[in-house]
């Protein structure tokens, strides 16, 4: 079985948007245009992931957090392509946008979107529902299936027990059955006009992969006082590590065989030192932590776990300044072809992660391209990188755009006879 780190949905009801910081402008005096453009999208990304990801955290303490930035963000570049005014000047805001042009936005989506639409191990896919009698407006239909590879389609959201199982088995068929139920029937009514789902789902295994038989029961710390026996993978193997004194931890990445993405952990150096790294991530780029990486050899110990996360994300996008797409004054007058206006209602996210022995499948992702290297015998002795305590972990391109995010805060007791079968 594979290290799942399964699929997001994100859903809108009408409409979907976030908000951030002002983002200060990138040098990229050394790069062309095209890759300053993906540099920049991947630093505006992090930067809006690390936010929505403080909240949370904020939000559901002594939770396991997982979520997926990319999948949130698309869902909301979506419907920023239908906002005006005050509305569309909060989306670019919150979103981190690097530019308010409808045609630019999109264009950056695709980007990625494209990159993988043949992709056996990353699925991401796009869909507007549409009240049945409602015409999209031409310019943002195109874009959508343009850019967005989206299509539409109509539904009766007065029905709104078959509507919601329609726009559910859509999801749960893109993201290998692993995310259900996303929207409930009762958030759907005569009054909904628009649906914007985005599903991700990726599936890989470790390029170095773990072996079962080396698993056991080991202590994980809860906190300064609590401990839990849970099953601990090991594995000495050369990978790229950094040593963060400014952040007083530590990172290792972890990449995927034949992919272009890699799962980054970042571990504190004390047992209680999460939320001190938290706090210190608002001020580091994504791209800091993976330029200081180089490879040497590491003795690593990682547990099983799997973590589910559901979060109505509207009072995060508020706390983030997201607030006139809720309201009355909603300005969303470029999505239908009639006048009637639009606001959001609700906002769905859903996650879910499991990491084991051979690999990951998760929802959200793109990739790294790995380098594959045999490890080399050396007599250095292995760094010890033993993550028996709270972590947060990125899954990362190779670019350094996060597709997932998360945190292990707590894990339940698990004893077990055989690692070979027993699972989390």
């Amino acid at each position: 079985m594979d290290y799942r780190l399964v699929p997001c949905g994100c859903w809108l009801l009408p409409l979907l948007g976030l908000a951030l910081f002002p983002f200060p402008p990138v040098h990229t005096a050394d790069v062309t245009m095209a890759d300053a453009a993906h540099q920049e999208f991947a630093r505006r990304l992090a930067l809006f992931s690390i936010n929505v990801y403080g909240k949370l955290s904020g939000q559901k303490p002594g939770e396991n957090i997982v979520f997926s930035p990319f999948s949130i963000q698309t869902c909301a570049a979506m419907a920023r392509l239908g906002a005006e005014n005050e509305t569309a000047t909060q989306l670019d805001q919150g979103l981190g946008l690097a530019s308010s042009d409808p045609e630019q936005i999109a264009h950056s989506f695709h980007q990625v979107l494209a990159a993988y639409q043949d992709s056996q191990i990353l699925r991401i896919a796009n869909k507007i529902f549409v009240m049945d009698g409602y015409q999209l407006r031409q310019e943002f239909d195109q874009l959508l299936s343009k850019q967005f590879l989206s299509a539409a389609q109509s539904v009766d959201f007065s029905k709104n027990v078959q509507a919601a199982a329609t726009i559910n088995n859509w999801v749960e068929q893109r993201t290998n059955h692993l995310i259900k139920d996303l929207v409930p029937a009762d958030v759907l009514n005569s009054e909904s006009r628009l649906v914007l789902v985005n599903a991700i789902h990726f599936k890989g295994t470790w390029q170095h992969q773990f072996a079962k038989h080396l698993t056991r029961p080991d202590t994980f710390h809860l906190d300064g006082e609590r401990t839990v026996q849970v099953p601990m993978m090991s594995l000495k193997e050369r990978f790229r590590y950094a040593d963060l004194p400014a952040l007083d931890a530590m990172a290792l990445e972890l990449p995927y065989k034949d992919s272009d993405l890699s799962m980054l952990i970042v571990l504190p150096n004390t047992k209680t030192g999460l939320p001190a790294l938290e706090e210190k991530l608002r001020l580091t780029t994504l791209s800091q932590i993976t330029q200081s990486l180089y490879e040497t050899k590491v003795a690593l110990k990682l547990p099983r776990f799997k973590a589910e996360f559901q979060v109505e994300l509207s009072e995060v996008f508020q706390k983030l300044g997201m607030s006139r797409m809720f309201s009355d004054q909603a300005e969303f007058g470029k999505m239908l072809q009639s006048p009637e206006p639009l606001k959001v209602s609700a906002i769905i996210h859903k996650a879910f992660i499991e990491v084991n022995e051979e690999g990951t499948e998760a929802a959200a992702a793109t990739g790294m391209a790995v380098r594959r290297k045999r490890a080399i015998m050396s007599p250095e002795e292995p760094i010890e990188f033993f993550a028996d305590h709270p972590f947060t972990y990125v899954l990362v391109h190779q670019k350094d755009l996060p597709l997932f995010w998360g945190s292990v805060v707590r894990l339940e007791e698990n004893t077990f006879a055989s690692s070979e079968h027993d699972e989390l």
